[in-house]
């Protein structure tokens, strides 16, 4: 059956059954018939013809770029990134999804309060003496309640995971039971820590933990802290004043060495 293309009207001859449905004898024939014929609004795809907006922020209109994909320039709001950073909604105070009412914040001071406190209690809870296993640090007057005791080592106590997850859940109807501590602590320590000093394993709760326990380079006081705040360091001290005075004595030492 003989049909002719609707781009360049050449001739051929096609079988009936592709007859009704022949429209150009190449793809370059019918790339050249869309350039012409789907351009615009004519366009199957054609989701319409704004390439200009008004910035939210700074009132001025802007065009979409050159190398821009259509899909990106229908989400933009703002003309620039300093715009889009002057313009977005505030996350401050009450407009933060994580606004709590106005309670403040734990600052980087809880993890030195805490340090201080599982050292001064020898890394052992004091509720049920277990030792080499995941510690807290726990307020005895409630961190919210009483501002001027967040800080103060003395309102501070030493609990396993266990204790202090009791402690809290206490009287509480809808508390949920974080599991009893394995015979000998099994789940505290599931495999033997790579050096005498340090304590590493997986709460029942899936948590891992890795503590260095050992003594003040200067005073011998016992400390027991995160192992990411010893590691690569040469020398432990409880505080900058013994530190201080453990790098004079080290430095002095080296000094007087006879050569």
């Amino acid at each position: 059956m003989l049909v002719r293309c609707e781009w360049c009207n050449k001739p051929e001859t096609v079988i009936p059954s592709r007859a009704a449905k022949y429209r150009f004898c190449s793809y370059v024939c019918r790339g050249a018939w869309r350039k012409v014929n789907w351009s615009g609004p004519n366009n199957p795809a054609w989701q319409g013809g704004k390439r200009e907006k008004v910035c939210l922020n700074c009132s001025q209109t802007y065009r979409i770029k050159s190398n821009q994909p259509i899909t990106t320039f229908r989400k933009q709001k703002f003309c620039s990134p300093k715009c889009g950073f002057q313009g977005r909604p505030s996350t401050a105070g009450s407009n933060n999804p994580r606004w709590k009412g106005g309670k403040s914040k734990r600052s980087n001071r809880q993890h030195k309060w805490a340090t201080a406190v599982i050292s001064r209690d020898m890394a052992i809870c004091q509720h049920c003496g277990t030792a080499g296993v995941e510690l807290h640090a726990h307020h005895i007057k409630s961190f919210n309640e009483y501002p001027e005791l967040r800080w103060d080592i003395n309102n501070g106590l030493t609990l396993c995971c266990h204790c202090h997850w009791a402690v809290h859940s206490a009287g509480n109807a809808n508390a949920v039971n974080s599991g009893k501590p394995l015979t000998d602590h099994a789940e505290g320590n599931p495999e033997p820590s790579p050096s005498g000093n340090i304590r590493e394993g997986v709460t029942t709760r899936g948590r891992a933990y890795r503590r260095w326990e050992g003594h003040c380079a200067n005073c011998g006081k016992f400390l027991s802290k995160r192992l990411s705040d010893v590691k690569g360091k040469s020398f432990i001290a409880c505080s900058c004043k013994c530190a201080g005075t453990y790098q004079w004595i080290r430095r002095r030492s080296m000094a007087v060495m006879p050569p």
